[in-house]
């Protein structure tokens, strides 16, 4: 069938409401503020770009990735104290690259730091998928491999060459993964210079665009890939905007207020789009991910600890957007798909020609209902 885009649109209205409303303090954003975040954050970045986030990611996919395609998947974010990588990004990642791989029969392939690439497979493992070498990755169907994204600055120059010659990479996508400034520094939200214990995404992005390939960045504070489309808005609303904003920029810039669920609503528009919802995970797969990558190490940054929260909400936050994204497609599908459905009882009801008849009735019994409701007989009479 063709790609069904303007459902697809339709869901990804929705779906980007859902996930950029804002449910703790401050957003993905540095500092505790009672500014709403993500909402100013999305507001720039869809008055850029003219249409729903997660709508233009999914439909852009559709259209560039065709089977055995290869897709990058870059994500995590090293965070100081607790010197191992948060889980939202590589959580998304994992979800994404399973969607991926069934919506497009596409071959994902993550890109991490070195340190991460025992987390990332296991992750990857929890949600079905198997990852292998990158020559047999691309010949079968849901694999996925992993390529390393070096820290060091000269050797991430020559690997980003090697995985565009080696992967032939259709697209490539970065959840809630650390970019530097104009100054060529990169930080975390409170503005700590990380820098020298991150991966130099930058060098990938800046390779994918000379290649026409299409990218993709998804980030929720202002410090992420792609967040270089909207630096004033970073500048503006960010409290610590003006040191941690990138300038790396995206062809596309999703905004949610967890960088994960940015990646969840992307997933339902390809849902949408293809008429496929177990192109969105499951909450069975959900929750395997989520303790995988509390088993791996993966840390929530607003305790430090590796107990399935991300960025500081609980594992019934990330469940209820994905299960309302759910409702999204499935209702909206089932009426395109069973048109004689209980769900559309009443339009064909009212195509029976006895509607208005039966309105008529029903209006002259309750008429005579409420009369009688507020002029009961006397007690006398």
């Amino acid at each position: 069938m063709e790609p069904d885009f303007e459902l697809c649109q339709v869901v990804g209205e929705s779906a980007d409401r859902l996930v950029s409303a804002q449910v703790f303090m401050s957003g993905g954003g540095a500092d505790i503020t009672t500014r709403n975040i993500t909402k100013e954050l999305y507001e720039a970045a869809r008055a850029l770009q003219g249409a729903p986030l997660s709508f233009l990611a999914a439909q852009a996919l559709v259209q560039r990735v065709a089977p055995r395609d290869v897709v990058l998947i870059c994500a995590g974010f090293f965070d100081p104290p607790a010197m191992i990588s948060e889980a939202d990004g590589p959580v998304g990642a994992a979800l994404l690259a399973r969607s991926l791989a069934v919506a497009l029969d596409a071959t994902p392939v993550i890109l991490t730091e070195v340190t991460n690439i025992p987390r990332m497979e296991a992750l990857l493992r929890a949600t079905g998928l198997d990852v292998i070498g990158l020559d047999m990755a691309v010949t079968t169907p849901f694999k996925a491999a992993i390529l390393p994204l070096p820290i060091d600055p000269a050797r991430a120059a020559a690997e980003a060459l090697r995985c565009f010659d080696a992967t032939g990479a259709k697209a490539m996508v970065s959840i809630e993964k650390p970019a530097p400034n104009a100054a060529g520094t990169t930080h975390t939200g409170p503005g700590l210079n990380v820098t020298d214990v991150v991966g130099k995404v930058e060098l990938y992005v800046a390779e994918a665009r000379r290649r026409g390939v299409l990218t993709i960045g998804i980030g929720d504070g202002g410090n992420e890939v792609g967040m270089g489309r909207i630096p004033e808005a970073v500048r503006d609303v960010v409290p610590t905007g003006r040191l941690i904003g990138t300038c790396v920029e995206t062809d596309i810039l999703v905004v949610a207020t967890i960088a994960n669920w940015g990646s969840y609503a992307i997933e339902a528009c390809l849902a949408a789009a293809l008429h496929l919802p177990e192109a969105l995970h499951s909450l069975e797969v959900e929750r395997r991910v989520a303790d995988a990558a509390s088993r791996a190490g993966f840390i929530d940054p607003t305790s430090g600890m590796a107990h399935g929260w991300v960025d500081g909400t609980p594992p019934i936050a990330g469940e209820s957007i994905l299960e309302l994204l759910r409702c999204m497609v499935e209702l909206r599908l089932d009426r395109k798909r069973r048109p004689h459905g209980m769900s559309g009882f009443g339009r064909r009801w009212q195509e029976t020609g006895k509607a208005e008849a039966t309105v008529a009735l029903w209006a002259r019994h309750l008429a005579a209902e409420e009369a009688a409701f507020f002029n009961p007989p006397s007690a006398g009479g």
